[in-house]
C-alpha cells in the first residue's frame, strides 16, 4: 500500500566534466504489514511517472533495489545509508 506520494522533483547538478545535469526523482511511503519504507523513483522512470496518481487504498507490488553507501561525517563518525530505488511499480 502506497502511504504518501512525493512530488516530482529536478534539481541541477555538476557532473565531473563541468556539463550540467538534472537529478530526476519522485519519492513514495510505502507499507507491506507493519513495515514502512520510503522508496524512490529516478532518473527517466521519475520523469515518466512525474503525473501518475497512485491509489493509497489498492495494493501495488513494486521492484528495485537497495544500496548502501557508508562515509565518513565531520566528527570522524563512520556513518551509513541505505537507499531504495524503485525500478517498476504496478497497481495489483
Amino acid at each position: 500500500m502506497i502511504l504518501e506520494v512525493g512530488a516530482y522533483s529536478e534539481r541541477q547538478y555538476q557532473r565531473q566534466d563541468g556539463k550540467a545535469e538534472y537529478f530526476k526523482s519522485r519519492g513514495l511511503v510505502m507499507k507491506h504489514g507493519g513495515d514502512e519504507v520510503y522508496g524512490e523513483m529516478t532518473g527517466e522512470y521519475a520523469s515518466k511517472n512525474r503525473d501518475t496518481s497512485f491509489d493509497k487504498n489498492r495494493p501495488y507490488v513494486a521492484r528495485g533495489f537497495y544500496k548502501h553507501r557508508t562515509w565518513q561525517d565531520q566528527n570522524g563518525q563512520m556513518r551509513h545509508e541505505n537507499a531504495l530505488y524503485i525500478t517498476d511499480i504496478q497497481a495489483l
